[in-house]
């Protein structure tokens, strides 16, 4: 008995050692490449790739949960792809500039989930930042500003998602934004200003607005055509060069404490087998002198008589 305790007893330590060793590597582990505990820093003006950093991302395995700090003037048009939880960000303005002249984008997700830009100047592409071009994604864009695109300043297709928060999306030669192709986005706290080809486009789309500013657009301000669904939120239209928002091709828009004002052509135009939802908004001083405009193409609508401000209507409603 007492040999197989003193047995006993060496087997129990020597397992509490290869525990602790087990322990040990596993924490190793999960510091150096679980998901959510790597960081990568990249500097631009010292030679530094986003690109190169992805790729490093990728080919160690490290493709959830990293984060990559940028910093300088990056010259490249960034290709995030296959990744899930990734962050690029930075905290002293870094620009990302496309070289491409236009033939490329200047950042595209493409096949990821949940990958966040936070904080960029994003200049030219075409377009500036695709979120699902070819493949579904998610994307969160937070404080960037982005602009001088050939195309739309963000592009969201194929059934994919963004999320937009503070951005300033501004002079694109195409719209601000294009949402198409039973994709979505979510918009809080943006402005959409200046845009040749006006300001946000839903295409069988799904656009919600809440306390963003659509200003100064060439264009319409907001187009929703094609079985697609707009929602402002305490929003603003305005100084669109043509109508603020149109609603066409059986599709749907709900003004929500929003105002649509000073536009070149009718406030809203709905057409086409479309449904328009006024609620406590302000319709009005839209420059067509019509400022919700019931096309004769069976249009319906519900509180343009009464809850447009005061604005001039030819709806008719039960």
């Amino acid at each position: 008995m007492k040999f197989r305790h003193g047995w006993l007893l060496k087997t129990a330590a020597v397992a509490v050692i290869v525990w602790m060793a087990g322990n040990a590597a596993f924490a190793q582990s999960k510091t150096q490449g679980s998901p959510g505990m790597f960081t990568e820093k990249v500097d631009c003006d010292k030679k530094g790739s986003i690109n190169t950093a992805l790729g490093l991302l990728s080919k160690t395995g490290k493709t959830q949960g990293a984060t990559i700090l940028v910093s300088g003037t990056c010259n490249e048009d960034v290709l995030v792809q296959g990744f899930d939880r990734l962050t690029l960000k930075t905290t002293s303005g870094a620009t990302i500039n496309d070289p491409s002249g236009g033939t490329n984008a200047t950042v595209e997700i493409e096949d990821s989930n949940s990958v966040t830009v936070q904080g960029f100047i994003i200049n030219g592409g075409q377009p500036g930042v695709i979120c699902g071009g070819v493949s579904v994604s998610v994307c969160y864009l937070s404080g960037n500003t982005i602009q001088a695109s050939q195309f739309s300043g963000v592009f969201v297709s194929a059934a994919s998602s963004a999320v937009l928060n503070g951005n300033v999306i501004q002079n694109n030669l195409g719209r601000g934004m294009t949402v198409n192709l039973n994709s979505s986005a979510n918009s809080t706290n943006d402005t959409f200003q200046g845009n040749a080809g006006g300001g946000i486009a839903a295409n069988q789309g799904y656009v919600v607005a809440s306390t963003s500013t659509i200003q100064n657009n060439a264009g319409l301000g907001i187009n929703a055509i094609n079985h697609s669904t707009i929602r402002l939120v305490s929003s603003s239209v305005s100084g669109s060069g043509g109508t603020g928002v149109t609603v066409q091709g059986a599709s749907e828009a709900t003004f929500e404490e929003s105002s649509v004002t000073g536009n070149g052509g009718s406030g809203v135009i709905v057409s086409d087998s479309s449904y328009g939802r006024f609620s406590a908004s302000n319709i009005t001083g839209n420059l067509s002198g019509t400022d919700v405009n019931c096309k004769p193409q069976f249009p319906s609508t519900r509180g343009a008589l009464t809850d447009i401000g005061g604005g001039i209507t030819n709806c008719t409603e039960p």
